[in-house]
């Protein structure tokens, strides 16, 4: 019993990080394809919030933070 509830435990967790990595490599892919107008980009960063806004506010917070030091 226990070994079967681990194992069903192991496969979700994979399984959610399988999900979590295919969108991490889309993200990866899309902030990263060069030749883009700037409508594109600013398409891109709302898209990226929408999906990742705690990666986007960490991001904004860095840079503030490398800003104030300069």
């Amino acid at each position: 019993m226990a070994d079967d509830d681990a194992t069903g435990r192991l496969a979700g967790m994979k399984r959610d990080q399988r999900a979590r990595a295919g969108k991490d490599d889309a993200l990866r892919q899309l902030l990263s394809s060069g030749g883009q107008t700037s409508d594109d980009k600013l398409a891109t960063v709302k898209v990226v919030q929408k999906v990742d806004q705690r990666r986007v506010l960490s991001a904004v917070r860095h840079l503030l933070d490398k800003d104030g030091t300069a």
